[in-house]
């Protein structure tokens, strides 16, 4: 029994899971149970809540036909990361990573199955869409930074690249399958249709479906999540009583978690440039999003029904990129891997409206010009998994355990804050000096951030070498 109960305490070696499979593959981190089970949740989670969201999106369409409130749903999926995030880094860093992760799922269902509720009274509702949206992104800002926090104590340093590669490859095919596959098909699989209880007649849209498979889904996350060990995410420091984190020390824990986090990514240079490149990266695929439609529509003089020729390449880009980035990663290095995506990427957005004008004076095609874009838009998702990957497992190698769920806020909290007043400034310039404008723009933008992160990256290397 005395043995017993000391394995119970002990946390599980990943590497114990592991034995006999070549480091840094993604066979090797399949192979552990525990992380297959996380993986298998963040499929399944940010599948359903990318569905939401373009279910969300779409219905606010259909009601209100105005880009105005579409605009309004989209900030109620962002806002809530910029003041809650780091509130909530600082909780994940004191509470149970497991118990987070299952309570976030669960919550995020009941919030589902009370929008089906809603919509099934009033079928034309939009304000408790927001809400919804709004609360369901609040919960999220919990569950991201402890599932990030949580792969390095279920696998070895070495597996570390391919756990955060599998990740990256299953977050860009989640947000295909949820919003072309599950979101879309659902709805237009589904026709509304009435349902007679008694004296009562109930309307069930399409989206009614969509949400409550959303919730199903959610509750089948929990279920993968609870079947993880206890052990296996066992925190090493000492967590405080639920009343003492919620009641009044909060104040306190945020105050000094906050301050601390910050003090100490300002004194790791490395984890410091690496945070402002992963943040970057995001913002910059945010900004690629918000300039297809109006390139395909205003520039080539195409349906915006052929949107997905841009998006889906950009997808692929990123699947494909972050399958050999492991080994790639091994061969250059993670300065170098960096360097070269960022060189990349600069030569791809110029590439775009330089090749986009010479195309068009050879008389080539709208559709013809569509196809050239799209394959430059692949070469720039692969050369932002140069980037995005490598700075991510930086932050992962340089982030204390007791600190990573701050980390990982106060990084959701910069992108999120630094991408709304971006879209809204570049989103002006496109309309009012064109797309390929803000192409140039962002070229130069990145091609500045990587030349100022060289000069910081090289006195970084200079002072540590001094003391």
């Amino acid at each position: 029994m005395k043995t017993d109960q000391q394995n119970e305490n002990t946390p599980i070696p990943p590497s114990s899971l592991q034995e006999g499979k070549p480091k840094g593959s993604f066979r090797r981190v399949l192979k552990n149970r525990s992380f297959l089970l996380l993986w298998l949740a963040q499929l399944l989670s940010q599948m359903v809540f990318n569905a939401a969201n373009y279910g969300i999106i779409a219905l606010v369409t259909a009601i209100t036909h105005s880009t105005a409130l579409v605009g309004l749903a989209i900030v109620s999926f962002t806002l809530p990361a910029v003041p809650f995030s780091l509130l909530a880094g600082v909780y994940v860093d004191y509470l149970d990573k497991r118990l987070v992760l299952w309570a976030s799922n669960i919550l995020r269902a009941i919030a589902m199955g009370l929008m089906v509720f809603a919509l099934l009274l009033n079928p034309h509702t939009i304000v408790w869409l927001y809400f919804v949206a709004f609360v369901i992104s609040l919960i999220s800002q919990f569950f991201t930074p402890a599932e990030a926090s949580a792969i390095p104590l279920l696998v070895d340093r070495e597996d570390l690249v391919s756990a955060l590669s599998l990740f990256n490859i299953t977050l860009t095919i989640a947000q295909a399958l949820g919003f072309l596959v599950l979101g879309g098909l659902v709805t237009a699989l589904f026709p509304a249709f009435d349902v007679s209880l008694g004296v009562i007649r109930v309307q069930v849209i399409s989206f009614d479906i969509l949400f409550a498979i959303v919730a199903v889904i959610y509750l089948v996350c929990t279920l993968l999540i609870l079947a993880i060990p206890a052990r296996a995410l066992r925190q090493q420091r000492a967590q405080p009583q639920l009343s003492e984190l919620f009641g009044r020390q909060t104040l306190k824990i945020v105050r000094e978690g906050v301050g601390e986090t910050w003090t100490y990514v300002r004194k790791d240079k490395q984890l410091y440039l690496a945070l402002l490149q992963v943040s970057g990266v995001s913002i910059l695929l945010l900004v690629i999003g918000e300039l297809a439609g109006p390139f395909v529509v205003n520039v080539l003089r195409l349906s915006v029904q052929l949107l997905p020729a841009i998006l889906a390449p950009a997808g692929i880009g990123l699947v494909l990129g972050g399958l050999f980035m492991p080994a790639l990663t091994r061969w250059l290095g993670i300065n170098r891997t960096i360097a070269a995506g960022s060189i990349g990427t600069t030569a791809g957005l110029i590439l775009i409206p330089v090749g986009r004008s010479i195309l068009t004076r050879l008389a080539l095609p709208a559709v013809g010009i569509l196809v050239f874009v799209g394959v430059i838009i692949f070469f720039i998702g692969v050369a932002l998994d140069m980037v995005n990957i490598p700075a991510q497992t930086r932050m992962q190698e340089h982030a204390p355990e007791e600190e990573r769920g701050r980390i990982f806020s106060f990084q959701s909290m910069l992108y999120n804050a630094g991408s709304i007043p971006v879209l809204l400034f570049l989103g002006v310039i496109a309309d009012v000096l064109g797309v390929e404008t803000v192409l140039f723009l962002l070229a130069a933008g990145v091609l500045l951030f990587r030349t100022w992160a060289f000069w910081y990256n090289r006195r970084s290397s200079q002072t540590s070498q001094i003391h």
